[in-house]
């Protein structure tokens, strides 16, 4: 295929980020029980946001204090009782106690789609989940789906242009038709392949995705770098026309300490900021 280069500076720049709230999303049903909070399970075509009815959920609460979900052996996490099945909306609904980390599990896909990519979704219920509520999607490829594009994510110093290992990304496509990319909420757009880290290159790449429109979404910087202020670029278009894989060139800024007045040792830290000019 045909690669077309982007360039992205700052990463993040001009883009429109809105993080939406799952309060509005469930004030319609009855508010759930003091000390709980109301999480509503969403099931979604991957490449399209479509809503998925048939999606069954378990739930898990982290039990052992070990990375991850197990759920076998003496070491088990501990399984709940509610469970729930999507509706034809792609929604369905559990009550579960704040304060606790929780995961959840498809263990039936709507019928004619494969399982995720990622066997398992882990969110905390804080709080202020008690107040708003938490949205949890778990997007399904429809099986047999073979798609051809790809992004390239390059990742490189600001300054000298040297390829940078360990920088951590997420893609999302725009598939909610709003301005913006939106990470939550019921009507969230869709992330379609699981996160990934630039290798010894300062390269990463996500593959089988389907045209669209595509944000990049940088997680995690490498030792001694700065997460830029606004870490969403894009969103960038990928169709037949473009060779349908896209090259993202990403820059960042060394974290530096400039000696100024001031401070109890006469001296205080200030911190660069990321951005480095377009190729």
């Amino acid at each position: 295929m045909t690669a077309r280069t982007t360039r992205a500076w700052p990463i993040g720049l001009a883009a429109a980020v809105v993080l939406a709230a799952a309060g509005p999303a469930l004030a319609a049903p009855p508010a759930a029980p003091p000390g709980t909070a109301r999480v509503v399970l969403r099931s979604t075509d991957v490449d399209t946001g479509a809503p998925l009815p048939g999606a069954r959920f378990e739930l898990w609460r982290e039990a052992n204090d070990l990375a991850g979900l197990q759920s076998a052996g003496r070491a088990a996490d501990e399984k709940q009782s509610s469970g729930c099945l999507t509706d034809a909306k792609g929604v369905c609904s559990v009550e579960l106690p704040v304060g606790e980390t929780y995961y959840a599990v498809q263990v039936a896909v709507p019928a004619g789609y494969d399982r995720p990519d990622e066997p398992f979704a882990g969110f905390d219920l804080g709080q202020g989940a008690a107040r708003e509520g938490t949205v949890v999607n778990v997007p399904n490829r429809r099986r047999g789906a073979a798609y051809g594009g790809g992004i390239r994510v390059r990742k490189k110093d600001g300054k000298t242009g040297a390829p940078l290992a360990g920088a951590v990304f997420e893609i999302w496509k725009e598939t909610n038709g709003t301005t913006g990319l939106q990470t939550a909420g019921v009507d969230a757009d869709q992330r379609p392949r699981p996160g990934c880290a630039t290798d010894a290159d300062g390269t990463c790449d996500f593959e089988g995705l389907a045209d669209g429109a595509y944000f990049l979404v940088e997680k995690d910087v490498p030792e001694g770098y700065v997460l830029p202020k606004n870490p969403v670029a894009g969103p960038w278009r990928m169709d037949g026309a473009s060779g349908r894989r896209l090259v993202l060139t990403v820059y960042n800024k060394r974290a530096e300490q400039i000696p100024t007045t001031g401070g109890n040792d006469g001296r205080r830290a200030r911190t660069a900021r990321a951005g480095a000019p377009v190729e």
